[in-house]
């Protein structure tokens, strides 16, 4: 059973387009956005700190000059981006045109302190800036992962101890689960599987299925279930949204099935920047 997880990001994006005369060519845009940060301007406060370069947001705003939106931009380069804006400077590259014009229009995005990431392309009399804040990393990062599975399976264990319905099927309360170190490293291989990828899904990029990677493990079984998510920041909010789709709540509520390991990776510079696994088995 596969769970597409919602990503938890909240993208806000900005996009204008400006045109200038043409100047003497010397662009530093980056330094001109700094300078209207570090003063602010149109009324804005000044920005609590300068805007760094970032390599991913250079490689945005090239793409941006091959007409892909910002959106699109962003996910190419896989910059997790909680809000985001770019400028397009046409007719110069001279920096007093570009901050005249930044100035005049723009203060309140390039003075947002959520920006603080910036990147831009120039090819001839055109100039693409971008400016980004990256998606703060999921509570469960700050956490011990050991910690964090445990509170998975306090939380799957609660829910089990009741009986619920998971779509149109009807489930009497199970026992509860305890937790297998093998199953567990089957877990983990397939978190950081997918956090590599940035791809959800059951299949590993080797080809398996869940059954194999916890049979590699050594773990004898005659029965075998998986759960994965994406996006989720915590236990919490993984938990609840197994119990929220039908497959992978039947899965959760499955009596056969007596032992668990739960596991998650981080991918941070992709989003979603968090991947879940958890494995249920019943033992031979």
């Amino acid at each position: 059973m596969m769970f597409a997880g919602t990503s938890l990001r909240r993208a806000s994006c900005v996009v204008a387009v400006l045109a200038v005369a043409t100047f003497e060519a010397h662009a530093d845009p980056a330094g001109v956005v700094n300078a209207l940060r570090e003063r602010g301007c149109g009324g804005v406060p000044a920005a609590d700190a300068p805007a760094r370069r970032a390599g991913a947001l250079d490689a945005a705003a090239r793409e941006l000059a091959r007409n892909r939106t910002l959106a699109a931009a962003l996910a190419r380069v896989g910059y997790p981006a909680a809000s985001s804006a770019s400028f397009h400077v046409r007719g110069s590259r001279e920096d007093g045109a570009i901050r005249g014009l930044l100035e005049a229009r723009y203060c309140t995005a390039i003075n947002n302190p959520k920006l603080d990431e910036l990147g831009f392309y120039a090819s001839g009399d055109e100039t693409w800036i971008v400016m980004a804040g990256r998606t703060a990393l999921p509570f469960a990062a700050v956490q011990d992962p050991a910690a964090v599975a445990a509170r998975v399976l306090e939380l799957v264990n609660a829910a089990r101890a009741e009986a619920r319905r998971c779509g149109r099927q009807r489930f009497s309360p199970a026992p509860p689960l305890s937790m297998s170190t093998p199953l567990t490293a089957a877990a983990s291989v397939h978190s950081l599987d997918m956090a590599e990828r940035g791809s959800l899904g059951h299949e590993g990029s080797d080809g398996s299925a869940v059954a194999d990677r916890v049979t590699r493990t050594g773990y004898a079984w005659q029965g075998v279930g998986e759960n994965i998510a994406s996006g989720q920041p915590d236990a919490e909010a993984a938990v609840a949204a197994w119990l929220e789709s039908p497959g992978h709540c039947a899965t959760l509520m499955e009596s056969r099935f007596s032992e668990t390991g739960v596991a998650f990776a981080l991918a941070p510079n992709k989003n979603p920047s968090i991947y879940w696994t958890q494995v249920f088995a019943a033992p031979r």
